[in-house]
């Protein structure tokens, strides 16, 4: 055994030891120490037992502090996504009732028993095509034009009622009328109170529907007064609506490139430009006289008969 005083020196020195801190000279003297002396070798072993101790109550302490922080941090990330799905929840709720609001607008302005709309569009060639629709007590007129620089180079004009299968054409120019009756005229028939992208109104999944695939925004552009511009955005579409406010019925509908020309008696494009829809509507304008049919004395008349039963078997 060492004598008292080398111990307590050696013994000051062992956490330092065990921690591996100790200079060259002085390590040298535990180890020699601790090669004869029982009671510092069972300091020493005790030490590291504490050691050891201290170790696994830190990496205890580490563990949880790890579990804390990922448990932090997941919750960091659900609170982030929530707010985000919260805000994405929000603009859909918003467009969704913006879209809802025209729906409705659209509708009620169409339950009108009076009104005239007008679709124009630009052909090729220095073409417009302009329909004119008389609507009045159920009973409407479409006229069909194309103008040019000559004048109306093409002139249909057609008479229904919605609530009838039979449509009469009229070709002013051959002095022709054709008489379509059935299934297909009735359904066609309809169409005079039908509104671009309002389709399903009444049916909540089809709202959803169109929230989903139309973005929303305003615009002032060539109209003076503010307007809506409903875009649809899934992937490769370039269409857009442009709505008025107050009634909800369409201004100008467009389709980005959706219109090609060629050169004659080849596929090699001549000519991309935008489809350009432009609307007009005027209501308790029409009179009588714009939709009861004319005396037809004097056309030739042909009758025909257009089922979907017989198309479907074609």
């Amino acid at each position: 055994m060492k004598n008292k005083k080398e111990c307590e020196i050696v013994q000051d020195l062992l956490v330092n030891y065990a921690d591996g801190v100790l200079n060259p000279e002085s390590k040298k003297l535990v180890e020699e120490h601790l090669q004869d002396c029982e009671n510092c070798q069972l300091e020493f072993s005790h030490i590291k037992e504490d050691s050891k101790e201290k170790d696994h109550k830190e990496q205890i302490e580490l563990d949880y502090l790890k579990k804390v922080r990922i448990k932090s941090k997941v919750k960091s990330i659900l609170l982030a996504s929530a707010i985000i799905l919260f805000i994405a929840f929000i603009i859909f709720l918003n467009n969704f009732l913006k879209i809802n609001s025209i729906m409705n607008k659209a509708e009620k302005s169409l339950q009108s028993n009076n009104f005239y709309k007008e679709t124009s569009e630009i052909l090729f060639d220095n073409h417009t095509a302009v329909t004119k629709e008389y609507y009045k007590d159920g009973k409407y007129k479409s006229v069909w034009e194309v103008y040019s620089e000559s004048g109306i180079e093409t002139s249909i004009i057609q008479y229904a009622d919605i609530h009838s299968d039979e449509r009469t054409y009229i070709y002013e120019t051959e002095k022709k009328a054709v008489i379509e009756k059935g299934d297909i005229s009735e359904i066609k028939n309809n169409h005079i109170k039908n509104v671009p992208f309002v389709i399903g109104r009444n049916n909540l999944t089809a709202k959803i529907g169109t929230t989903f695939v139309y973005s929303i925004d305003t615009d002032t552009y060539d109209y003076g007064e503010e307007y809506y511009v409903l875009k649809n955005r899934s992937e490769g579409n370039r269409w857009e609506i442009w709505i008025d406010k107050e009634t909800g019925l369409p201004i100008r509908q467009i389709s980005r490139g959706g219109a090609k020309s060629f050169f004659t008696g080849t596929d090699v494009v001549k000519e991309i430009r935008d489809t350009i829809q432009s609307y007009k509507y005027e209501f308790d304008t029409v009179t009588d006289e714009d939709v009861n049919i004319p005396d037809l004395t004097n056309y030739t008349i042909e009758n025909k008969t257009l089922n979907m039963e017989d198309m479907i078997e074609e």
